[in-house]
């Protein structure tokens, strides 16, 4: 193996295997709730269930086939709406309840 596959691996492998947990376990536990080795524990336990599990349900519910592109638009998604809720969450709840007290 040259260095160029190295880097694809382990890359490739933190996106699909840990970085998707990373940003759920950061929604679940605030910064100090968990040290470091049960955050690391979580978020490899998150990644491994929630990839698997939004592919074979878009597969089952939309038909929508594993491939590269898909599965990598999952994983994008997957570490975007954590990373969204935690950035903009208050904003946008404070927003819906403007907007739901206008209508009443």
């Amino acid at each position: 193996m040259d260095a160029v596959e190295v880097v694809r691996l382990v890359s490739g492998g933190a996106f699909v295997l840990f970085i998707p947990g990373l940003a759920w376990s950061y929604l679940f536990f605030k910064q100090n709730e968990i040290d470091w080795v049960e955050r690391i524990a979580l978020s490899f336990g998150l990644s491994i269930a929630l990839v698997p599990l939004a592919m074979f349900w878009l597969n089952y519910v939309f038909r929508v086939g594993v491939t590269f592109v898909n599965v990598t638009i999952v994983i994008v998604l997957l570490i975007l709406i954590p990373v969204i809720k935690l950035r903009y969450g208050e904003r946008i709840a404070s927003l819906w309840l403007k907007k739901r007290n206008i209508q009443d």
